[in-house]
């Protein structure tokens, strides 16, 4: 019954991904209208915390390369350079057909701000890791990109989870 429901939610959740036809959904920065990743792909505006486009500032690749590269700006946004599994779990390998779960969380970044699947599930962690993507009370930045990893290909399709987590920082 249980697997029924969360089927019947997500094909739900789907159809408003699919139904979505104003860009400004998508968006992010000043035009944004959800606080998160997960916010701008359903387009639901009622949550539980305080939110407004001007709570989305992630960075994009390049710039968490760059931070992940230096210990003192890895503590200043709170951020570690940690396996895959670690933030992703055992059970979510990285898509592809070498998928190494034991690979850092920065080989999976370009310099070039373009993403890539497992890119854009990466940015969307360290974005929301070092609070620049609001979550509700008791969410952790693990568990967000779980759920963003399980809904791929169930709810919305990759191409729509990269350009809405390109929108958080473009």
């Amino acid at each position: 019954m249980n697997s029924r429901r969360q089927f019947i939610t997500r094909a739900a959740a789907g159809g408003v991904v699919a139904a979505l036809a104003s860009k400004t959904a998508w968006a992010g920065g000043s035009s944004a209208t959800g606080c998160s990743v997960s916010g701008n792909l359903s387009g639901n505006l009622s949550n539980n915390h305080e939110c407004n486009a001007t709570n989305i500032n992630g960075l994009g690749p390049a710039e968490w390369k760059t931070i992940l590269r230096n210990s003192s700006k890895r503590a200043a946004e709170g951020v570690s350079n940690v396996a895959w599994e670690d933030v992703f779990d055992i059970g979510r390998m990285p898509f592809g057909s070498n998928p190494d779960a034991s690979r850092k969380i920065k080989s999976f970044l370009s310099d070039n701000n373009r993403l890539g699947g497992n890119e854009a599930l990466v940015v969307a962690y360290l974005n929301a890791k070092s609070e620049r993507y609001p979550l509700p009370a008791g969410k952790t930045a693990e568990r967000y990109v779980q759920e963003l990893y399980d809904d791929i290909g169930v709810v919305f399709t990759k191409k729509q989870f990269k350009k809405a987590v390109e929108a958080t920082y473009s």
